[in-house]
């Protein structure tokens, strides 16, 4: 956007400097008036000296009589063209300079809020993160100290560079060997690698043990179990991070794979809320897709499994819920009263 308006302010500078770089449009009039105006001011000069001279009275009134032709020629020619109020070169640079200000002062203020337009409150967020990643590292870096570490740390997961942020907090666990926070999100890093994976779990573990009340560490050791295909116990792990965050819906997509995995019974209201909620209301109210309690659509079995995987007028498809996700879908919402 800042480029938008410094490219329109150039724009409007040219024009408006433009027809004074330009080169005078001379019409024929034009050449005439100045022809007679020279002519004029000749024949002024010439009477001046003749009169001083005491010249005689007839070459005094030939000069006369072609004095008034010149002047009566002139009478009848259009005025002259007036010119400009102001220069347009000092409008114009005004213009210039007053985009520029503007410009300056937006960079602080507006610009930065149309940066983020049409952006989701996360995406702004994690975008925003990323752009204090420089200036965080180089005073970290400088300082050395635990906080500026954490704040790095913090600021790179949020924006999910996890390799920066893996990075802030081993040099947080330098230092405090009992950080949870460090000691989970850098084994989280970890997982992702097939040679440290395991030391991933270990650090995930023992940030749990340190903090078992930290929503976050629930998540990321349940996801952590199923990595090594403990299904059973990275379910009672999300269980309990449910218990702590009761209004996050992060450990859906992990519950009822680990549920399929292990044989027990999907969550039908995890699978409508992971892929039908956004639309039809979190209870089947409504939203901006129809009110499914009480609709008459839902008691065809059938028809009701082909609707959620083929899709339909403003419905998308969904291909990918099959056997038991589908099966704890349509049970699910069939119980809508």
């Amino acid at each position: 956007m800042i480029y938008l308006v410094l490219v329109l302010g150039t724009l409007l500078f040219v024009l408006l400097l433009l027809p004074t770089l330009a080169p005078a449009r001379v019409t024929a009039q034009d050449t005439r008036r100045t022809e007679l105006e020279e002519e004029r001011d000749a024949l002024l000069r010439s009477l001046r000296e003749l009169e001083q001279a005491g010249a005689e009275s007839g070459l005094l009134t030939r000069e006369k009589v072609r004095l008034t032709a010149v002047l009566t020629e002139l009478d009848h020619l259009p005025p002259a063209p007036p010119a400009l109020a102001r220069p347009a070169f000092p409008l114009a640079a005004g213009v210039l300079l007053g985009v520029a200000l503007l410009a300056g002062v937006g960079v602080y203020t507006v610009f930065p809020k149309w940066r983020y337009a049409g952006l989701s409150a996360n995406e702004a967020a994690q975008l925003q993160n990323a752009s204090r990643l420089p200036a965080l590292e180089a005073r970290a870096e400088r300082s050395g100290d635990v906080a500026d570490y954490t704040a790095l740390g913090d600021a790179a997961w949020d924006a999910k560079n996890y390799q920066l942020a893996a990075k802030a907090y081993a040099q947080v666990l330098l230092k405090d060997r009992a950080n949870a926070k460090a000691m989970r999100r850098t084994g989280f890093f970890l997982l992702g690698d097939k040679k440290m994976a395991e030391n991933g779990l270990i650090f995930i573990r023992e940030s749990v043990n340190a903090d078992p009340k930290a929503p976050e560490g629930q998540l990321l050791y349940g996801y952590a179990l199923g990595l090594f295909g403990q299904y059973g116990e990275g379910l009672k792990v999300l269980k309990n991070y449910q218990a702590l965050a009761p209004d996050s819906h992060e450990a859906d997509d992990l519950i009822v794979e680990f549920q399929g995995r292990t044989g027990s019974a999907i969550d039908g209201g995890l699978v409508f809320a992971q892929n039908c909620a956004a639309c039809h209301g979190s209870g089947g109210q409504g939203g901006t897709g129809p009110k499914l309690l009480g609709s008459a659509a839902l008691r065809d079995e059938a028809a009701l499994r082909q609707k959620i995987l083929s899709g339909g007028v403003g419905m998308p498809a969904f291909p990918q819920l099959q056997g038991q996700q589908l099966d704890a879908l349509v049970k699910y919402v069939q119980n809508f009263k």
